[in-house]
């Protein structure tokens, strides 16, 4: 039986059932009651009572029964407007209530055939309604997921695809006699194998992380070494580029993966030089706020269009369209910042210095070590 005849019946007989208890015990105390009224049920006062006294009982006796049929007839005319009133409404608030449930099943099933784009009606009572938005934001979450699933797979393959054409390119050049195999060729053909192996390594690192089967070794770490041995592994580079490195550390002690923690700082430090102009200042900074340590990455270059700031932690995501693969790096790395410090249960945010630059937090939860 379905929901709509099921909800009808319940109404319609609970309808009925009420009306007839109401009406067996209204004439039950009518049967007692109303002949009392009457008179009937007393007997004769005296010897002298006669044949008019008897006369009178019997029009009353006639007339107490006469109340009754006609109390028991408006009874069962009451139960019979209760039915049908019952059926009526009933029906109503059934379709009203399994029409968007229909709805919904059937924009279900839809969905499950493959119509993506198909959304639920947030009509009807407030619980339909609401499965109507859950669902709704459901598929909505699932599409973008979907989005970024193929937007993935089509920036990883064009970055797989640059270093492997150059690669073929100049390996036929070599075959064909065109081009020498000099250590000049060599370094360039081994330049594009790091890139690959650059790019392998980080999308394994990635997909670890994002699907929490990263494996993190914590221990009480000194965070300040950690971020000052970091800051030194950029030294050279630095001062190759004309950038001054500033390092501004306190003492703070975490229980944190110290190797992962250090390629965090590794991947805030490489972007902020590859940004950061000639006779600059690129600034690596460690405090602590209450139960939260802080680790600041500043530089004076242009800053992040605003328009960017919420995609910068995406996978191989460029505010740069222009800026080459030749420039070095995965494209991985602000993903691979953001999924770390999600492991360890902390946070990290861009935005843009007051006046020029980009700053790039990353807050980490202290525990007793």
């Amino acid at each position: 039986m379905s929901l709509s005849a099921r909800l009808i019946l319940t109404v319609a007989l609970t309808a009925l059932f009420s009306v007839s208890l109401t009406g067996y015990l209204s004439y039950r105390a009518a049967g007692e009651r109303v002949p009392r009224a009457f008179g009937v049920m007393a007997g004769p006062r005296g010897q002298g009572a006669g044949a008019a006294a008897s006369e009178e009982r019997g029009a009353m006796a006639s007339a107490s029964r006469a109340l009754l049929a006609e109390l028991q007839r408006a009874t069962v005319q009451a139960a019979g407007i209760a039915l049908l009133l019952a059926v009526v409404v009933g029906g109503g608030v059934a379709f009203g209530t399994t029409r968007p449930m229909a709805r919904l099943a059937d924009v279900t099933r839809r969905y499950g055939a493959g119509e993506r784009g198909v959304r639920a009606a947030t009509r009807g009572p407030s619980e339909i309604a609401d499965l109507g938005r859950v669902f709704n934001d459901t598929a909505d979450r699932l599409q973008a997921e979907e989005d970024q699933r193929q937007r993935f797979t089509t920036d990883v393959a064009h970055e797989l695809r640059t270093p492997l054409t150059v690669l073929k390119s100049e390996l036929e050049a070599i075959q064909d006699g065109l081009m020498q195999a000099d250590t000049e060729t060599v370094a360039q053909l081994l330049q594009q194998v790091d890139l690959l192996a650059l790019l392998v390594r980080d999308l394994r690192v990635l997909t670890l992380a994002e699907a929490g089967e990263l494996t993190l070794q914590r221990e009480a770490v000194d965070l300040a070494s950690v971020v000052g041995g970091a800051a030194r592994g950029f030294g050279s580079r630095a001062a190759a580029a004309g950038v001054r490195l500033a390092v501004a550390t306190e003492a703070v002690t975490a229980v944190v993966d110290g190797d992962r923690l250090h390629q965090v700082v590794n991947a805030l430090l490489d972007n902020a030089l590859r940004h950061a102009p000639p006779s600059s200042e690129v600034r690596v900074t460690l405090t602590r706020r209450g139960t939260q340590a802080l680790i600041e990455v500043l530089d004076e270059g242009p800053g992040i269009p605003p328009e960017h700031l919420p995609h910068v932690f995406r996978r191989l995501y460029r505010t740069d369209d222009a800026r080459r693969r030749e420039a070095g790096g995965s494209g991985l790395g602000l993903a691979i910042v953001a999924a770390i410090v999600a492991l360890h249960g902390g946070t990290v945010e861009a935005a843009n210095r007051p006046t020029c630059g980009a700053r790039f937090t990353v807050t980490l939860p202290l525990a007793s070590a």
